[in-house]
């Protein structure tokens, strides 16, 4: 039977996710108030836990830090608005310890499943509603559009040296960790793996290293390969073929299953405007991006929808999902008047509008209920 506080964590978990679906529905933002108060009720619970020996110090940590991390980065590529991040953290904490202790060890860890639960059910619903309300052509030509974006030849070329740079990777931090006498599981490798090749990927990206990286690391890593794998099938497969497995879902989920998932919604849900009818809340569908030339001239150009980086000051315009504030509708209409961007007629595309805080509650109500990854109650 649980103990009186862990019912106390549920109680509060479940009412600071209702007030935030209130005040998301009714006011379109997630109060401070309600998701740092979350934050600090559940490290008080974690606290409680610890000195009841209840669970152990390491264990609360990597689910502070953890959970943390994991919506940063969510925040980072434009998942998630920042009040939608702090409430995740929040009630990640105040997720009673023990809940999940019937899942297996990977979907114990309290943020991950909470990340499951909430976006799983959100993207099978949004997927479903958009077939049942676009006719099949509407379908193939989303489908077709992919092919026809004008950088599709350079987005290929990106696919196939993140790959090798991945793989790459990959046998770099296992030739290390077995030079320093480190054993690791196959998780925690990918893990190590993965934070290294995003956090490299953002540097690549942020200082135009790309030539540098195709033609220099690229080659060199292929070479390390070559070198420090055995020349047979069964060796190459067994030490790329999981991570090339992981690398192809990223592919068809993040690229191909995002675009046409979004040209769907584009003919279903988006619309466009123009720029000086942008108010307040409003979710954009593109990016307008800043460059300055070597001449010192600025100009302004339009971009599709992308996962946004909220470090990159050139992005002006980015498809955050807590939508355009009242301060930068009226900087943009500034920059309207004065014709920066004539380029593309001053016509932005806006998607719908989402309101997070009632699917976080949703995947809050789902890891309670299912005490794990929701698909694990049918099983």
């Amino acid at each position: 039977m649980m103990l009186s506080y862990q019912n106390l964590s549920i109680v509060l978990l479940l009412l600071f996710c209702l007030y935030a679906t209130y005040t998301d529905l009714r006011e379109r933002k997630i109060k401070n108030y309600c998701s740092y108060g979350a934050i600090y009720a559940g490290i008080l619970c974690h606290v409680i836990s610890v000195l009841s020996g209840n669970s152990p110090l390491l264990g609360s940590i990597a689910t502070l830090l953890g959970g943390f991390c994991i919506v940063l980065a969510l925040y980072w590529f434009g998942i998630f608005a920042a009040g939608d991040a702090k409430l995740v953290w929040g009630a990640s904490l105040l997720m009673p310890v023990g809940l999940l202790g019937e899942a297996n060890a990977f979907d114990q860890y309290t943020p991950i499943t909470l990340i499951i639960n909430m976006f799983a059910p959100y993207c099978l619903i949004l997927v479903v509603y958009l077939f049942i309300k676009t006719r099949l052509q509407q379908k193939w030509q989303a489908f077709i559009l992919i092919f026809q974006q004008e950088d599709f030849r350079k987005q290929i070329f990106e696919m196939v040296f993140g790959l090798i740079f991945l793989l790459g990777l990959r046998q770099l931090v296992t030739l290390s960790l077995g030079g320093l006498g480190i054993e690791t599981g196959f998780w925690y490798q990918l893990l190590i793996v993965l934070s290294l090749y995003f956090t490299l990927s953002y540097y690549v990206a942020k200082y135009g290293l790309e030539k540098f990286r195709n033609s220099v690391v690229c080659v060199v890593l292929i070479g390390l390969m070559i070198v420090t794998t055995p020349w047979t099938l069964s060796a190459w497969a067994a030490s790329y073929i999981p991570f090339l497995k992981i690398y192809l879902v990223y592919i068809l989920i993040f690229f191909f299953g995002r675009n046409f998932i979004y040209n769907l919604d584009s003919m279903v849900l988006g619309r466009e405007i123009d720029i000086s009818d942008l108010r307040e809340g409003m979710v954009p569908a593109e990016q307008i991006v800043k460059t300055e030339g070597d001449d010192g001239e600025v100009t302004y150009s339009k971009e599709g929808f992308a996962l946004p980086n909220v470090f990159n000051s050139n992005i002006i315009l980015g498809t955050l999902p807590g939508g355009v504030s009242k301060e930068k509708a009226a900087e943009l209409k500034q920059l309207s008047e004065e014709g920066k961007f004539e380029d593309f007629e001053n016509k932005i595309r806006i998607q719908h509008s989402l309101r997070f805080a009632p699917v976080i509650f949703l995947g809050v109500i789902l890891t309670i209920l299912c005490r794990g990854p929701f698909f694990t109650f049918f099983q």
